[in-house]
């Protein structure tokens, strides 16, 4: 992106593809002196999207970590 500040929003969807679409759309809406091309969205996605799956508060209960 031609910007150096990172708005923080937050975006979800189900899957890469819808949430290329919601990028853009949000680029679009938020940031009107941006025309995001293809490849701007594409970066955003594939830098910055990432999956989390909720385990519950004890999920990680049998790790144990070795500071060493």
């Amino acid at each position: 992106m031609p910007t150096s500040e990172n708005c923080q929003q937050h975006l979800e969807a189900q899957g890469e593809e819808a949430l290329r679409a919601v990028v853009r759309e949000h680029l679009i809406l938020a940031h009107r002196a941006l025309k995001p091309s293809d490849e701007q969205v594409e970066e955003i996605v594939s830098t910055r999207a990432y999956d989390l799956e909720y385990a519950g508060p004890f999920a990680d209960e049998e790790l144990v970590f070795d500071p060493y």
